[in-house]
């Protein structure tokens, strides 16, 4: 959920790339964590509900993963072009 409230903003802000990526990184952990208790939990409906997780999981890394990268350049081209506007001390 946080994911989809970070991407759906109707402005982008760059700020936002970094807990998208902490995000991502979280959901990857969270697939690993479904796969390794599936072999655990052999009943048809517990590996229903790590399904459904691993989907989630799996939707959320994807879309945070697409949305960063489509982005990413743009703002780093930003920082870039506004570094010389910043004063040296």
């Amino acid at each position: 959920m946080a994911s989809a409230w970070l991407i759906q903003e109707p402005v982008l802000h760059c700020d936002s790339l970094v807990p998208l990526t902490v995000l991502a990184t979280l959901a990857a952990f969270l697939i690993s964590i479904c796969f390794r208790q599936m072999g655990r939990f052999p009943e048809k409906r517990s590996r229903l509900i790590l399904l459904v997780f691993l989907l989630i999981a799996a939707g959320t890394l994807f879309a945070d993963f697409r949305y960063v990268r489509k982005y990413r350049a743009f703002c780093d081209e930003l920082q870039q072009q506004m570094r010389p506007l910043q004063p040296n001390h």
